[in-house]
């Protein structure tokens, strides 16, 4: 776990694409981000995706009495301003949006027929998912695209992010729907089950998971697992439009195998993570505390030669120069004091 660590503080952050989806003003409807009542059925301020099949948008309609001719896009989505795109309705009983007819141009649209005019309007836009590599939790802010190769011991995740659909597409706690995750080999065989782990039809519930969040599949390593070139994509699954036309996410490249660490990019601090750098305290150093031992005077020993030649005794009570400063430390400002006595003694010891 620690090379886990040292790892993950050497990787790039990986800005989180995932965002909130927006709440939509027009001039008479505003959108909150609620569920359908059924996924086939839309309602005023619901979100349709382009692909989806046989919509029943009856419930845009002001009256019920008219069926809606077209779905019409005004500029700043106001009905009073100019028309910019009409995508006509053959049957608002069974409506299947497509690219083609939008051009693009998703947004805000009105329903509209010539007796009524303007009347409820929706949310068009297309499905999208992306994916990342992400280290496990809890360091899901960096992503593996850092490393020149992803040590096979390191645990990971995969991020799905799909801000629309994981907001808007669902039915109370029904969320139909899911993605493969593919992991492809450098030699061209895919797999969505690692490890005993599967990793197919995963519902998109949210605006963005982690596939070690709970109750989705789980962290990975590649202990195990080929050293070479990985990619990873997650790809519609539900619903089957979804699935034969919606585009997939993007394809992330990887190298698996070693410990060389290579990042593109200077580590960056990221919300979430905490970065310490521990130091090694230094110890300090403190002149000893125990007072030195009282020196106890010798019996001096009588001898021919005088111990101090004549003129070089200072007198009694005379403190003795201060010795040349040597390595030592605090040891000569202990050994004064005692020193200073000597001279005294010698005077005691010749009365």
């Amino acid at each position: 776990m620690q090379d886990l660590i040292s790892s993950h503080q050497t990787i790039p952050c990986a800005l989180i694409t995932g965002g909130v989806f927006l709440i939509l003003l027009s001039s008479l409807v505003v959108f909150p981000s609620v569920a359908r009542t059924d996924i086939q059925h839309i309602q005023v301020g619901d979100t349709i995706f382009i692909y989806e099949q046989n919509l029943d948008i009856t419930g845009l309609r002001s009256t019920g009495a008219n069926p809606i001719t077209s779905l019409r896009k005004y500029d700043d989505d106001n009905p009073t301003q100019a028309l910019l795109k009409e995508i006509p309705v053959q049957d608002d009983t069974s409506f299947s949006p497509i690219p083609e007819a939008f051009g693009g141009l998703y947004g805000i649209y009105y329903a509209f027929n010539p007796t009524d005019g303007a009347m409820g309007s929706v949310l068009i836009t297309e499905p999208s998912v992306s994916i990342d590599v992400v280290l496990a939790n809890p360091y899901h802010a960096d992503s593996i695209r850092g490393l020149s190769r992803l040590p096979q011991d390191t645990p990971v995740a995969f991020k799905i992010v799909a801000t629309d659909v994981g907001s808007s597409y669902h039915t109370g706690a029904l969320y139909p729907a899911t993605v493969d995750i593919v992991l492809t080999y450098s030699g061209g065989a895919q797999l969505t089950s690692i490890q005993g782990k599967d990793f197919s039809r995963l519902n998109v519930s949210s605006p963005g998971f982690y596939s070690d969040d709970p109750g989705r599949p789980g962290a990975i390593t590649f202990e195990g697992l080929d050293v070479g070139t990985y990619t990873v994509q997650a790809k519609w699954h539900d619903p089957a439009s979804f699935d034969r036309q919606a585009p997939d996410s993007n394809i992330l490249s990887f190298s698996v195998g070693g410990t060389a660490i290579s990042p593109t990019n200077p580590p960056t601090p990221t919300a979430g993570i905490t970065t310490r750098t521990t130091t090694t305290p230094v110890p300090e150093t403190t002149p000893a505390t125990t007072p030195f031992p009282p020196v106890t005077p010798s019996t001096p020993v009588p001898s021919t030669t005088p111990a101090t030649q004549p003129g070089t005794t200072p007198p009694a009570g005379t403190p003795l120069p201060s010795p040349t400063s040597a390595p030592g430390g605090a040891w000569p400002a202990v050994l004064s004091p005692a020193l200073a006595l000597i001279p005294f003694l010698r005077g005691k010891a010749r009365k």
